[in-house]
């Protein structure tokens, strides 16, 4: 078809396609100049279009329109079942139609439908077009509808041409030495088919990036690396080349190639085996994926992962593996941890795999534990379970996530929990508690102490549904009262190194803080001090002391405007610092045993208790200047206190001997040094 085109296409002229891709239903009926002010090209949207990428540089278009001089009769159409395609980067020509009707698809949506307006500069400008019966300087209107577009891409100077027809939205690119399992039709002008593949797993691969010579050695025309260029997995694509990049001048003659003879390609790929040095770059290790898992993330170090394997030498024979067959168990170690398994360095590289995926390792016998080069491990990620350090436990109870929960709420203190639970002592076994073998969960109350500190930990780090299992030392199990109070035999519970395994069925949460009156605050405050100084009996100093951090932490001295009920509220605080103090002071932090002390005497300055404590953390620490200060106004308050006396007695001990230390030293010194002064 003759070109109707007035202007080059690409010159530097363009839409406002910002303002025309944000044209939605508010703005039907509203004429636009999309031009950037010049007039040239108005816009009404009729009917918004879909999506949000409009056509550009070589797309090829498929356009409906119906087309008139301004207050005339229509002179051409298409319609939306045969509609008009062509290419955006056609010379101006060639092109079907104004070039002011192809710049405006430059701001068009899928499916959209707009009047576009053309002065004559962009239309068929000042000659007319005779055939069609358009005077000279006539201003066009076309009824245009974007009926489908294709990206269109080229390679080697357009001799190369890639088309998507149909875009899967994956955007894994192909990287170098991936194996590729592609569909493809290829044909000769006339459509006799000259080579195909049914891109199936029992197909021969692809190799990426293996070169030309290599390629047709092993079947595949010369010129698939590049066409590959851009393509992703799923999508459908057709694609022209010239002669000089396929067959040539030569042709194929077993293809059936004449020469010099252009071929069109149908191409899906189907599936990619991804390749990669994983050892660090020295090839000791390559992985091929077999399976994309699920998502991107991967079990991070310490967590517990379940593989499927099979270990095989170089020649295919089976060395070892997990079992055969899905109901075969899988294998399970923690991610780090694998010489402690027995297991070869390969599996390390687990940690780098999502869940689900299956992924090939050719091993140098330093990963593969093996003599012979060249052993292939195939592994199957099947789950993972995370496993951490619940951090205010001190580290020392370890939590793995069976289950996940549901959102993302989490029980507060106070919270009414419904939880089964099953605590057994290990090593042993022996169940103490099971409410899942009763029937019945359990309930209780968060911050109540009522369960086992390891549970009420862990607790704040569920969601409802969640199931986990923990591994608790015995400074978060039992005590003798509460294992009483729990029906349990406190010779079995008491000390033992426990197994706890929670399902949080639900909770429901309690009052917020910032939510309590100051009479409520008041209260809490109270209550938590006396559970620290439970606890505190207990020989349990790091639960005491966090419970008498809550205490500090609920009252502020804003929440209060009567004189009697603030002191009491201080005196709490106060008592509630000092024992914080004694507590860091039992557990050996002896600078959070000042600071503490000092929050104490910020109160009341003569607070002997907070004195003494402050003395005492700070003689720990070498602050011995310090430490006498507070210690002998303890004494000048209190002359009998038994604590001050023995700690000065301490200090005075620690200095003498410091001294006698310091004169050996400075004795063999001199001792050593015999030489004659001159």
């Amino acid at each position: 078809e003759e070109g109707m085109g007035g202007m080059e296409l690409d010159d530097d002229f363009d839409v406002d396609e910002d303002m025309a891709r944000h044209m939605g239903e508010n703005m039907i009926g509203e004429e636009r100049d999309i031009s950037k002010g010049s007039g040239e090209i108005l816009k009404k949207l009729i009917s918004p279009g879909a999506g949000y990428e409009n056509p550009k540089d070589a797309y090829e278009v498929h356009i409906a329109y119906t087309a008139r001089v301004k207050g005339g009769d229509v002179f051409d159409s298409r319609t939306a079942e045969a509609p008009l395609a062509f290419r955006m980067d056609v010379p101006a020509q060639d092109c079907p139609v104004p070039v002011g009707v192809a710049r405006s698809l430059r701001s068009f949506l899928k499916n959209e439908r707009s009047l576009v307006t053309l002065q004559p500069s962009v239309g068929f400008g000042d000659d007319g077009n005779a055939g069609l019966g358009v005077p000279g300087g006539a201003v066009l209107e076309y009824e245009l509808e974007l009926v489908n577009y294709y990206k269109v891409e080229l390679f080697e100077e357009g001799k190369l041409v890639v088309k998507t027809v149909e875009d899967a939205r994956t955007w894994e690119v192909f990287e170098d030495g991936s194996e590729l399992f592609i569909a493809y039709e290829m044909k000769l002008p006339g459509g006799a088919v000259v080579q195909q593949a049914d891109g199936s797993l029992e197909s021969t691969p692809f190799v990426r990036g293996q070169g030309e010579e290599m390629t047709k050695s092993a079947g595949f025309p010369p010129f698939f690396d590049l066409m590959l260029n851009g393509m992703h997995q799923f999508s459908k694509y057709e694609v022209t080349v010239a002669p000089e990049l396929a067959y040539g001048s030569a042709g194929d003659e077993a293809l059936g190639v004449p020469p010099d003879t252009p071929l069109t390609v149908s191409v899906q790929v189907n599936n990619c085996y991804p390749v990669e040095d994983v050892s660090g770059g020295d090839g000791k290790v390559v992985k091929k994926r077999t399976r994309k898992g699920d998502g991107w993330a991967a079990p991070r170090a310490g967590w517990e992962v379940h593989v499927r394997y099979t270990a095989r030498s170089s020649s295919g024979a089976v060395i070892r593996s997990s079992g055969e067959g899905e109901d075969a168990p899988p294998l399970v170690f923690r991610v780090g941890r694998e010489a402690e398994a027995g297991l070869p360095r390969v599996f390390e590289l687990v940690k780098h795999m999502s869940r689900l995926e299956k992924a090939e390792f050719t091993c140098h016998p330093d990963w593969s534990g093996e003599a012979e080069p060249g052993m292939v491990f195939a592994i199957e990620l099947v789950t993972w379970m995370e496993v951490k350090k619940l951090h205010k436990t001190n580290d020392l109870v370890s939590l793995k996530l069976v289950e996940a929960g549901d959102g993302y709420e989490r029980a507060n203190d106070g919270a009414s929990v419904v939880a089964h639970m099953t605590i057994s002592t290990s090593p042993g076994g022996e169940v103490l508690e099971d409410s899942v073998a009763k029937g019945e969960p359990m309930t209780f109350v968060m911050d109540d102490d009522t369960v086992i500190p390891a549970v009420e930990q862990a607790v704040k780090e569920m969601q409802a549904g969640a199931v986990a299992e923990l591994e608790v030392p015995p400074e978060w199990g039992y005590t003798h009262p509460l294992a009483e109070a729990r029906g349990v035999d406190p010779a079995k519970a008491v000390g033992a190194h426990l197994l706890a395994r929670v399902h949080l069925v639900s909770f429901e949460k309690a009052k917020e803080e910032y939510d309590l009156e100051p009479e409520e605050r008041a209260t809490l405050q109270l209550r938590k001090k006396e559970q620290g100084n439970k606890l505190f009996q207990q020989g349990r100093f790091l639960l005491a002391q966090a419970k008498y951090e809550k205490s500090v932490g609920l009252v502020q001295d804003a929440d209060f405007v009567d004189e009697a009920q603030r002191e009491s509220v201080d005196k709490v605080r106060m008592q509630c610092h000092v024992n914080q103090a004694t507590c860091f002071l039992k557990m050996g932090d002896y600078d959070k045993v000042v600071d503490h002390a000092m929050k104490a005497l910020t109160v009341d300055g003569d607070n002997i208790k907070a004195l003494l404590r402050r003395g005492q953390g700070n003689a720990r620490l070498g602050n011995l200047d310090e430490a006498k200060e507070d210690l002998m106004k303890v004494l000048k308050i209190d002359a009998r206190n038994h604590d001050a006396r023995q700690e000065l007695i301490a200090m005075r001990d620690k200095v003498a001997a410091h001294k006698k230390k310091e004169k050996a030293m400075f004795s063999k010194m001199f001792a050593d040094n015999k030489t004659p002064l001159t």
